[in-house]
């Protein structure tokens, strides 16, 4: 479970998205934000293996996912030009 949290730790510093500052926030010291992130990310595993019945993540899977994600952004598109 440490690689997981290790692995998690170093994507979130990677990222690229970022969000207004939240004043709570930025009282926190790094290691109280790296130990927050930390629980969100174990409540959304533990929120996700207690959703219910798993399924196959398979080839046609992940092509269905795909396309909904192309078209929500086609949808999404169509609403800023309409």
């Amino acid at each position: 479970m440490k690689a997981v949290k290790v692995a998690i730790v170093e994507r979130n510093n990677m990222s690229t998205l970022t969000a207004p500052p939240d004043v709570a926030e930025q009282e926190l010291t790094e290691e109280e934000r790296q130990q927050k992130m930390w629980d969100y990310y174990e409540q959304e595993v533990l929120r996700g293996l207690n959703s219910g019945q798993s399924i196959p993540l398979t080839p046609d899977f992940w092509d269905e996912i795909r396309e909904e994600v192309k078209q929500r952004l086609r949808t999404q598109q169509a609403e800023k030009t309409a």
